[in-house]
């Protein structure tokens, strides 16, 4: 009896182990184009969530809006929860905007609440041209327990016009 007590027991945890979640990710020439008012791009490539594992491997993603009053955002292999990794390899990642009170923001391999991530990037370039605009790139950053490691060549923000923001965080630990 205690024996298929102990069998019953392993098979279980068997389980729970197998269904992990897990995503394996390659891209290459992603784009998003918008021209307008008031429009919101949005994209979420290879986040590991609740102890999940996600691969990342992408080049050339590219994001750019025209007009008034509009958001832009990327995340891009962020590990968030306990057990949740992601490995995370770009080669180019570009984010632009012209227009007035627009929005941009880039997060890549952040990790947080025990998360960890893994990060390299060739090369990331966020501009923005208007008035009252904010830009803002978290690549790598550590909070709540989460770990990451950072490997980073060139990143670039640039802003023409007046009354914009700016922001980069990079490998910071919270």
């Amino acid at each position: 009896m205690k024996k298929l007590i102990a069998v019953a027991v392993v098979s279980m945890f068997a389980g729970a182990a197998f269904a992990q979640s897990q995503s394996k990710v390659n891209a290459e020439d992603l784009k998003q184009n918008q021209a307008g008012m008031l429009n919101s791009q949005s994209m979420d490539l290879g986040n590991a969530k609740g102890g999940g594992k996600s691969n990342v491997s992408a080049k050339n993603i590219t994001q750019n809006q025209a007009g008034m009053l509009n958001n832009q955002s990327a995340s891009i292999g962020n590990a968030s929860g306990k057990g949740s990794e992601s490995k995370v390899t770009i080669g180019d990642v570009k984010q632009n905007q012209a227009g007035m009170l627009n929005n941009q923001k880039l997060s890549v391999g952040d990790a947080s609440n025990g998360g960890k991530s893994k990060v390299n990037v060739k090369s990331v370039t966020q501009n923005q041209a208007g008035m009252l605009n904010n830009q803002q790139a978290a690549i790598g950053n550590a909070a709540n327990g989460g770990k990451s490691n950072v490997n980073l060549k060139n990143v670039n923000q640039s802003q023409a016009g007046m009354l914009n923001n700016q922001k980069a965080n990079v490998g910071n630990a919270e």
